[in-house]
């Protein structure tokens, strides 16, 4: 049975008898519709097999949105048989007449059909992380539910084909990796087949948004006589999902890449040994419910679900909820700061702040603009960095040797603000020399704390900064979570000879 700690114990839906309580879904009963079951996905998170004591807003949301955009996607490739029968606006030909038209119940819960569910978990992998990497390190010769693999692979490294790894499906403690042949044995070669044929499409669709799907999680069922995907798809709960540049990027050091899922939370939760933690133990259960989650932790976790939601949809979960849920609501209100270093500046800004103020006109964006010299005003940016309150995005754009986004980026971290993002445009100067050092003076910021575009290079000109103000109002950001660092400074050195 799920412990539920009390803090998130809460009830989405009345009226209809609940079945079963997961680790972050609710399933009810429908009357009328026996061979049907009502599914609502929650904000609680769950990592080594435990439920946090917080909720993650909007997290349910995307768990949603997200099965439904991989569902309709994919059925566009391949007539796969999966569980789905509505969601959105169309849940409400299923519910009684006080949960229907409900937004809220719309956003976070699906009409699905009945399955008799399969006692493992099917998971595929491309890359060799995680509980398949230790598993991995633990065997000489190196061995993967049944799988022989070569010496030589790292954390992160790109297995030579997809690989079917099952484990238990575990109602208390830890889940445990199987040999692929004993589901074989047991199941026959079509989990197998169709979780490999189905992972395989995914990540070739995902590659194309510049996504690695490294592995995910399928469960199964059977209705109706025939075997059919059930509860989630390539969600950000079920599947780890990384940046194909900053993968390639981790291969210098043989490191992992950032997950963007909920292998965030999954690291800061061993920082208080909860990894050790067995879920089957009430005291250990009560210790994992007891634990603080700061308030950075649960606002990081909810802007990485929407960022990897918008890079896979290309869209802001609002309006595919809107238009591809048909789901009544609304985007969240942009709070936008617009900053150019001169006046002479606002020349290349025009189309910006002609499209900023269409924007502002619908609700969809709230503007300022601001010019800030940091080279002729630096205790005015200091300042502005310091006072700065109630602002989603910056734009900040500057020409000659623009140093405008990386100062601001650095003011922003040095008061604790990371928070907030900056996009970096670099204006066009009178010479190729000066156009040139602007943009490298925003690429070239060690760590590349401000943000880019999609091919990783600085917004330029006039054209530039109009795109990355719609950027910032269209599009998500990945939170900036590292710790702010310093070099010490070395005064008076002994170099004389």
């Amino acid at each position: 049975m799920v412990y539920i700690p009390s803090s998130v114990d809460r009830e989405f839906v009345s009226g209809m008898d609940r079945l079963f309580r997961g680790k972050v879904r609710d399933t009810y009963e429908i009357a009328g519709f026996p061979e049907n079951l009502f599914v609502v996905a929650s904000d609680r998170i769950s990592v080594y097999d435990h439920v946090l004591g917080c909720e993650i807003p909007q997290k349910g949301e995307v768990l949603t949105a997200m099965n439904v955009f991989w569902r309709k996607t994919l059925l566009e490739h391949w007539r796969f048989a999966h569980d789905l029968i509505a969601y959105g606006s169309h849940i409400d030909e299923f519910l009684p007449n006080h949960l229907k038209g409900n937004p809220e119940l719309q956003k976070r819960a699906a009409v699905v059909e009945k399955l008799l569910m399969y006692d493992f978990e099917a998971i595929a992998r491309g890359y060799l992380t995680g509980s398949g990497f230790t598993a991995y390190q633990a065997t000489h010769p190196h061995e993967l539910c049944g799988h022989v693999l070569p010496e030589g692979f790292t954390d992160g490294s790109r297995l030579p084909y997809a690989l079917f790894t099952p484990s238990t499906k575990e109602q208390e403690g830890h889940d445990k990796h199987i040999s692929a042949e004993s589901v074989m044995a047991r199941y026959g070669f079509l989990p197998e087949r169709l979780s490999l044929q189905l992972y395989e499409l995914a990540a070739s669709l995902s590659r194309a948004q510049g996504i690695l799907i490294a592995d995910t999680k399928f469960e199964f069922g059977y209705a109706k006589g025939k075997l059919k995907f059930g509860d989630e798809l390539f969600t950000p709960d079920s599947s780890r999902y990384w940046d194909e540049q900053d993968w390639e990027h981790s291969r210098e050091n043989e490191r992992s890449p950032q997950s963007l899922d909920k292998q965030f939370v999954r690291d800061f939760a061993k920082t208080l040994g909860i990894d050790k933690r067995n879920p089957a133990l009430p005291e250990d259960r009560a210790f994992v419910g007891s634990c603080v989650i700061p308030p950075e932790i649960i606002d990081c976790t909810r802007r990485i679900y929407r960022y990897i939601f918008w890079r896979m949809t290309s869209k802001k979960l609002e309006l595919f909820q809107r238009e591809n849920m048909g789901i009544d609501v609304n985007p969240p209100r942009v709070h936008l700061d617009l900053i150019v270093g001169s006046r002479s500046d606002l020349a290349q800004a025009t189309p910006a702040l002609e499209k900023l103020n269409e924007l502002r006109k619908t609700g969809l964006v709230d503007p300022q603009l601001h010019i800030i010299s940091c080279h002729r005003n630096p205790e005015a940016l200091r300042g502005y960095a310091e006072e700065l309150k109630n602002v989603d995005v910056i734009v900040a754009g500057a020409g000659k040797a623009a140093a405008l986004p990386g100062a601001l980026t650095s003011w922003l971290r040095f008061f604790g603000k990371n928070n907030i993002p900056v996009i970096g445009v670099a204006f066009e100067g009178d010479t190729s020399v000066s156009s040139w050092a602007a943009t490298l003076s925003i690429e070239e910021v060690p760590g590349q704390p401000v943000v880019l575009n999609e091919n990783g290079n600085a917004y330029r000109g006039a054209k530039g900064c109009l795109r990355a103000c719609e950027r910032a109002v269209q599009g998500e950001f990945l939170p900036d979570s590292r710790e702010r660092t310093s070099i010490d400074s070395e005064l008076n050195l002994n170099v004389w000879k």
